[in-house]
C-alpha cells in the first residue's frame, strides 16, 4: 500500500464518488488531497474501464521511451493519466527488465491499464527472424512460390502461420494485453504480407486464434494506420481501428476518414459495429502539437479549438446518422507529460477525457 499511497499523489485523475455521478472526470492539480489512496478508488477505477456497456469512447496512446524507471513518471505506465484505457509500446517491447516488469504488471493490475505490443509485419519473420539465419532457411517462406495477387501455396501459408504464432507466443509470455499490427502499405510498407490480401488474411486468421474477437481469450487485436485498406474479411477479428489522423483540420475531415473505413468493411460489418472500434489519434512527436494540444481545428459548430480535444468532442456524422467512436489517442504521448504553461501532467490527454465523458 506504501507504492499505492506515493503513486496516488502524482495520478490525474478522480472518481465522482456520488450515487447519482457514474462518470470519471481528471483531477486539477489542485484536487490531490482527496482520497486517491484508496483500495475502493482503484476497484472502482478498475471496474469503469472493463464496464463496456453504454459505448465508453477509450483514451489510447502509444507510449515510447519506455523504461520504468527513473524520478519522472515521463517513462512509466504507472505515470499516465489513471483512466486512460490503452497504450500500444512504440520501440523495443520484447526486452523487459525487471524495472519494466513491475511497472508493466502495476499499471495492469492497480489502474486496469491494457499494454499492447506495436510491431510492423509486412514481410514474414519482420522482427523475429533470429540473426544468421535466412527467412527461407528459418520460416520456410519463398516468396517466388506464387505472385502477390495469387493465393498462397501451401508451404507459404505455414510460414505465415508459423510467423503469427511466433508473434502471439512471445506477446503472451512477455505478459501483454495484446498486439497492435502497424499497417501502413501506402505510405512505404509494402512486403509480402502487407501488399496481399490472400495473405494477410490468413495471418490475420492465424493472430486471429489469440488475440481479438474471435479469439476466445479476452485478448486485443488491433490495427493502427491503414485500417481502410485490410482486407474486408479481416474486420470481425480487430477490437479496435487505429487511425493515425495526424494534422487533421476539421470534423469533416474526420467523418471522410471514418467512411472509407465504413465503406471498407460494408459487406462484413454494420456501420455503427466499424464506428464503435474508430480511434482517431494525433501526432505528439511534433513539438508544436504536444506543446499546444494538436492542429487548428474547425468543429461541426464552426468553433475552432485544437485537434486532440476536436478528435474528443467529434461525434461522427455519417449518411445523416449519428454513431459512436471508439476514442482518441496521440502518438508519443510522453512528450505531453509536463507542458511549459500548463498544470498536471499529461494536460491535453486529460482534456480530452474530460470531453469524452461528457458527451
Amino acid at each position: 500500500m506504501k507504492t499505492i499511497k506515493i503513486l496516488s499523489m502524482l495520478m490525474v485523475m478522480i472518481c465522482m464518488m456520488t450515487l447519482s455521478c457514474k462518470k470519471w472526470t481528471e483531477a486539477k492539480s489542485d484536487d490531490f488531497n482527496l482520497p486517491l489512496n484508496s483500495e475502493s478508488y482503484y476497484t472502482n477505477l478498475r471496474a469503469w474501464k472493463a464496464d463496456t456497456t453504454g459505448g465508453k469512447q477509450i483514451t489510447f496512446a502509444w507510449f515510447g521511451g519506455w523504461t520504468g524507471s527513473g524520478t519522472a513518471l515521463n517513462s512509466s505506465l504507472i505515470g499516465l493519466p489513471d483512466s486512460m484505457h490503452m497504450v500500444s509500446i512504440w520501440g523495443d517491447w520484447k526486452n523487459i527488465n525487471e524495472a519494466k516488469r513491475k511497472d508493466l504488471e502495476t499499471a495492469q493490475k492497480v489502474k486496469g491499464l491494457k499494454v499492447l505490443a506495436c510491431s510492423f509485419a509486412m514481410n514474414v519473420g519482420d522482427g523475429f527472424t533470429p540473426a544468421g539465419k535466412s527467412v527461407k532457411e528459418y520460416w520456410g517462406w519463398d516468396a517466388s512460390e506464387s505472385a502477390l495477387s495469387a493465393a498462397p501455396t501451401a508451404n507459404q501459408e505455414q510460414a505465415i502461420r508459423k510467423y503469427a504464432k511466433a508473434i502471439s507466443r512471445m506477446v503472451d509470455s512477455l505478459g501483454y494485453d495484446g498486439f497492435d499490427m502497424d499497417f501502413e502499405p501506402n505510405f512505404g510498407g509494402h512486403g509480402d504480407l502487407a501488399s496481399s490480401g490472400p495473405r494477410l488474411t490468413i495471418f490475420i486468421n492465424e493472430l486471429g486464434k489469440s488475440f481479438g474477437l474471435k479469439s476466445g481469450t479476452g485478448k486485443i487485436l488491433a490495427v493502427d494506420g491503414e485500417p481502410q485498406s485490410m482486407p474486408a474479411e479481416t474486420g470481425p477479428y480487430f477490437n479496435y481501428f487505429i487511425v493515425q489522423a495526424y494534422d487533421a483540420t476539421s470534423y469533416t475531415n474526420l467523418n471522410n476518414r471514418l467512411t472509407a473505413t465504413i465503406n471498407n468493411y460494408a459487406t462484413v460489418m454494420k456501420a455503427s459495429d466499424v464506428s464503435r472500434k474508430y480511434i482517431v489519434t494525433e501526432n505528439f512527436e511534433k513539438a508544436a502539437y504536444y506543446t499546444t494540444g494538436g492542429a487548428n481545428f474547425r468543429q461541426e459548430d464552426n468553433t475552432m479549438t485544437k485537434s486532440l480535444a476536436g478528435m474528443a468532442a467529434w461525434q461522427p456524422l455519417i449518411g445523416g446518422v449519428r454513431y459512436r467512436k471508439g476514442g482518441v489517442g496521440s502518438y508519443h504521448v510522453e512528450y505531453e507529460y509536463q507542458v511549459p504553461g500548463q498544470n498536471g501532467f499529461y494536460p491535453f490527454t486529460r482534456n480530452a477525457i474530460r470531453i469524452m465523458n461528457t458527451k
